[in-house]
């Protein structure tokens, strides 16, 4: 399998504008885009598992992502990517959650609702930039992380993943993240891109029941579920992921009055969003709002989705939908700058932050070990005082020690 056309000269000698980093990013993804064909515009919205046929991946659907992935597997990815036309890096994602909670040996924090018990955004931040630095090291450049979803039915099975019930203090929790995930800059070797998630409602579903319809009015999201979005929108965070679930049979992944009215008009958010794994197919095969691949790969550009998680047949249906005349060439571009921008930004075409050689020094450091332990010590709660307070005098405290709590309960 090789790609559509062939490598060009200029290419190999890295001497296109969109090559030269002494150009704005605009204008490097402007240049780039007008190079583009729409077969490798629709392949950069796309983001794939890497444990499935990477060459298919690369060389037939050009995608621009790839998640759930190994060293090794990302090597075998930068050399595919050297194969194709116009050489555009991947971005590389994974779930990590609290810690690089899919690595071996990684530092694991306490979930977020664990964290969020130490009432403690510059400590959660302090965790979010250790997290970073283990995560890039591996050569991933992306974490969806922080979930901002409110816990308010414990039925649902993702509470822990929370950081509690307070739409405050959910939003003031998820900015440290994102400070600390994103650090100074995405220029530095060290910063990940954040993910707010999920995009929005997407813990209030009946029943408690994961990723089915969820009953809120607008005015419940606004009070409620849309003010944490709002604050790391305004901190910063790149990236927003949508939720599986459906509002009034609509699904959040096609929902204008969510992604273009609130998120992009009266927030002006500028940054890129991504679905939840198979957002697009599962309009198709599950919520059966949409005929079949070409309309709902249309309708999830219309609406506004950069990045189309783990939906392959994307490819298939946005190109078909271009041919149908549902979709225009050009209708591309908004989605595909954004994702440029992002790779851009982060640097990856001079450099596309691969694994180190020297990871094990970084991941699970002495370092991020002592941190943990102080992020567990404060994430304790005492839930039911069977003896424990006041607490006894002892050797280094001869006095029994006097614990205040304050509090309505």
């Amino acid at each position: 399998m090789t790609s559509t056309l062939p490598i060009t000269d200029a290419t190999r000698t890295g001497t296109l504008p969109y090559q030269d980093p002494s150009l704005t990013t605009a204008e490097r993804v402007r240049d780039l885009l007008g190079r583009m064909t729409v077969e490798e515009k629709v392949g950069q919205m796309l983001q794939l598992d890497a444990r499935d046929d990477l060459q298919d991946h690369i060389l037939r659907r050009h995608v621009g992502s790839i998640l759930h992935t190994s060293p090794e597997r990302i090597l075998e990815a930068n050399r595919l990517t050297a194969e194709t036309r116009l050489r555009i890096p991947l971005l590389v994602g994974e779930d990590c959650i609290h810690g690089h909670s899919f690595w071996p040996g990684a530092t694991i924090y306490p979930t977020q609702l664990g964290l969020a018990a130490s009432w403690d955004a510059e400590l959660i931040e302090r965790v979010a930039r250790a997290t970073a630095e283990e995560v890039a090291v591996t050569g991933v450049h992306w974490t969806f992380s922080p979930v901002l979803c409110i816990a308010r039915d414990l039925r649902w099975g993702r509470v822990s993943e929370t950081f509690g019930e307070d739409p405050f203090l959910i939003g003031e929790l998820a900015s440290g993240m994102v400070r600390g995930y994103q650090g100074d800059g995405l220029d530095d070797p060290t910063a990940i891109l954040a993910t707010a998630k999920h995009f929005a409602g997407y813990s209030e579903t009946q029943g408690g029941r994961d990723a089915s319809e969820a009953d809120i009015s607008r005015r419940k999201l606004r009070s409620w579920f849309l003010p944490p979005f709002e604050r790391v929108a305004r901190e910063g965070c790149r990236t927003f992921m949508l939720g599986y679930q459906s509002t009034d049979g609509v699904p959040i992944t096609v929902n204008d009055w969510l992604l273009s009215e609130v998120l992009r008009g009266e927030w002006g958010y500028t940054g890129t969003l991504i679905t939840d794994w198979d957002n697009v197919g599962r309009m198709v095969w599950e919520q059966k709002v949409q005929p079949d691949y070409a309309h709902a790969a249309a309708a999830a550009v219309k609406a506004g989705n950069d990045m189309v998680m783990t939906t392959p047949l994307f490819y298939e249906g946005a190109l078909e939908a271009v041919a149908q005349g549902l979709l225009a060439d050009d209708d591309f571009d908004a989605a595909v700058g954004r994702i440029l921008t992002l790779k851009f930004d982060l640097g990856l075409f001079e450099d596309p932050r691969l694994p180190a050689d020297d990871l094990d020094t970084v991941v699970g450091s002495a370092e991020h070990a002592a941190l943990n332990l102080e992020v567990a010590r404060r994430s304790l709660v005492l839930l039911e005082n069977d003896g424990t307070l006041p607490l006894a005098a002892s050797a280094s405290a001869p006095a029994p020690v006097r614990v205040a709590l304050v509090g309505p309960l």
